[in-house]
């Protein structure tokens, strides 16, 4: 669902080998690939370049390449020049310094680019080789293999793609010229028209995937040079969408059907632009509602008002799910409960004379309400004043199992319905949340059934709710910031996004209806404002935050990578300045430990399985920062024992 795009575009075309002929097309082929990777328009790739360079410098390049990348990135690397194959079967891609008769030590073996691959956290890596298959060993020898390169089967592995411009030892076609004297490679020229044309958009849907681009590369070589095969293997989950269509047009059938002088024709068209405007990306969308504009301006009654309702719907589809956990609290506001609690008020306000009523004499004075002790509360009412002082069981029950179903059910559900990305596919891995989500919605019932309605329980209660709460919050801004960015590959919104955003306003109502049924008692406490231990708080609090910012300063998803520290500042400074106590301070105290602890373990989690998606000084300062915000607030809200002079004195004697 995540992730950044990079490239690495290496070109080798002048070689102090004698015996490799130098090629014409590399530079040329690596400057119009790399260009059109690079337009923030089309692909948005960050390239780098390497050209005729030798082979430590390339494979110190590769390293780093391929070992800082997170999960998701999108990794790409195009490679032309002379591969190489030697008497072994053993493939090598020719550098600037390689020598055919010590290729081991001056080439670039397909064995150590394999390996580079393997040991990358990528999911999705895609490899382009345009090269000029030859045999190392001499003229008349014979080889121990045979003439074929097998360059898929020496790439296999589970997240990447590899193309190639052909697969046997004979030289790529370079213009009409075998030996090199043309401007460009049949393959990439190809290559870069499908992207920057949008001519690979075979599927009309404004994105250029993968096998759409190699579908359309591999036709037009053919169709150019028979004897040119490419090749392609792919194993990745979902499709690798490589560019954006950015001369997308309707297409021809449709354009024909808006234009048609018959309105019942252009009338037909409005059922496909609009699945266009949802199955499209913003390039689509954009043409589709320009189209829908002039349709609403037609002469046509029908026409006009179906692109009128068309364009209504879609200007009102944008913010849908932002009003889901109004409405709950509502419900609550109804039931004035305390009064039911006070047995004796109905007897006291019969007895109370008015000033025209005068007491009838033969009626025997009743005694005064004082003298007559107070009856024993019966068992029922007992529970009934448990109810409505302490905790709402019977909701709370019911509305944390149900939240606890759809968060449970959400994980088992894509988050992305376009590229099938699960929760643990954005980084929210499985283990931590059944410790920190799970868990506590397990406990939260436990709790309940065992009826105890002391300040602690029921700010224990609240607290794991509310820290459950803020780490769903925190997922589901963290996918709605990742989809807002073009470059994520994050298309749709799954069922399971959806079922955690139901679960997380299940859990915002359950809070509400212990918030609205003072189960949350609270006020001042002992520790004032404006203390040392308020001050001290305030800066551990701050201070985490700037140093959490300052990890992630320059990241390029800054929301993504920021919001969970922001939140946990917003969340623990009001806890740290206000003066809590009772169920109230227990349940701010517990929700943003669990959250704290929540960022913490998730994190280093992440590092030690290797998936972290930054470095791991970064990931280090992420649960460092959380740590000391939670300590911050443990700060803010203690309570010290008081001063002996607070204390009432002893009595020395009585009293003369």
């Amino acid at each position: 669902m995540t992730g950044g795009r990079k490239a690495l575009v290496v070109a080798t075309y002048d070689y102090a080998d004698g015996g490799l002929s130098r090629l014409a097309a590399p530079a040329h082929d690596a400057e119009s690939f790399a260009a059109v990777l690079q337009d923030p328009a089309i692909a948005g790739f960050d390239v780098t370049m390497l050209v005729n360079k030798p082979h430590y410098e390339v494979g110190e390049a590769i390293a780093d390449f391929y070992s800082d990348i997170r999960r998701d990135d999108l990794t790409l690397l195009y490679f032309t020049g002379h591969g190489i194959k030697d008497d072994e079967g053993r493939l090598y891609l020719a550098m600037t310094n390689t020598r055919r008769e010590a290729l081991m030590f001056t080439a670039i073996s397909a064995a150590q680019l394999n390996d580079a691959m393997d040991a990358s956290t990528s999911r999705r890596k895609v490899l382009i080789l345009d090269c000029c298959y030859s045999g190392a060993f001499p003229a008349g020898r014979t080889a121990k293999s045979d003439e074929g390169v097998q360059t898929l089967e020496r790439f296999q592995g589970k997240g990447r793609a590899v193309l190639t411009a052909s697969d046997a030892t004979q030289y790529a076609f370079e213009g009409d010229d075998l030996r090199g004297s043309g401007t460009s490679s049949v393959f990439t020229r190809h290559l870069v028209e499908a992207i920057s044309s949008g001519a690979a958009d075979l599927d009309e849907d404004g994105d250029i995937a993968l096998d759409e681009l190699y579908s359309y590369v591999y036709e037009q070589v053919v169709a150019e040079m028979p004897q040119q095969r490419p090749k392609k293997q792919e194993d990745v989950d979902g499709r690798i969408l490589i560019a954006h269509n950015v001369h997308w047009t309707l297409p021809g059938y449709l354009q024909h059907a808006v234009e048609s002088p018959i309105a019942a024709q252009r009338l037909s068209a409005m059922p496909e632009l609009e699945h266009l405007h949802k199955a499209g990306n913003d390039i689509v969308r954009a043409a589709v509602a320009e189209q829908l504009t002039t349709l609403a301006a037609d002469d046509s009654r029908s026409v006009s008002a179906a692109a009128t309702a068309l364009l209504d719907q879609i200007a009102s589809s944008a913010p849908a799910p932002a009003p889901v956990d109004v409405p709950e609290p509502r419900r609550e506001s109804l039931p004035s409960m305390p009064a039911q609690s006070v047995p004796a008020a109905p007897a006291r306000a019969a007895v109370t004379p008015t000033p025209s009523a005068v007491p009838p004499p033969t009626l025997p004075p009743v005694p005064p309400p004082a003298e007559t002790p107070p009856p024993e509360p019966r068992p029922v009412e007992r529970a009934a004043a448990a109810e409505v002082a302490g905790l709402p069981a019977a909701p709370v029950l019911a509305l944390t199992v149900a939240a606890g179903v759809l968060l449970f059910v959400s994980r088992l559900l894509p988050f992305d319905s376009d590229n099938g990305y699960y929760a643990a596919d954005a980084g929210y891995a499985s283990l931590p949340w059944v410790l920190c989500v799970l868990l506590p919605l397990v406990a939260v019932p436990l709790l309940v059934i065992v009826r105890r309605t002391g300040d602690r329980s029921i700010g224990l209660i609240a607290g794991l709710l509310g820290g459950v709460t803020l780490i769903q919050v925190e997922q589901i801004v963290a996918t709605i910031a990742l989809a807002a960015d073009p470059d994520t590959g994050v298309n749709g919104w799954g069922p399971g996004w959806w079922l955690a955003f139901l679960g997380t306003a299940v859990l915002v109502a359950c809070l509400v209806v212990m918030a609205r049924r003072g189960a949350l008692r609270g006020g001042r406490g002992e520790g004032g404002t404006g203390t040392w231990r308020t001050v001290l708080g305030i800066v551990l609090v701050v201070g985490a935050l700037f140093a959490w910012l300052a990890a992630f300063g320059d990241f390029y998803l800054w929301w993504p990578a920021n919001g969970a520290g922001l939140l946990m500042a917003a969340v623990a400074l009001p806890i740290v300045v206000l003066s809590l106590r009772g169920a109230l301070r227990v349940a701010a105290l517990t929700a943003v430990t669990l959250f704290g602890v929540w960022i913490a373990v998730s994190t280093a989690y992440l590092l030690l399985a290797d998936l972290y998606w930054s470095d791991a000084g970064r990931g280090v300062a992420v649960a460092c920062s959380a740590l000391v915000s939670v300590l911050g607030c443990y700060v803010g809200q203690a309570q010290l024992p008081r001063h002996r002079s607070d204390r009432p004195a002893a009595a020395t004697g009585p009293p003369r």
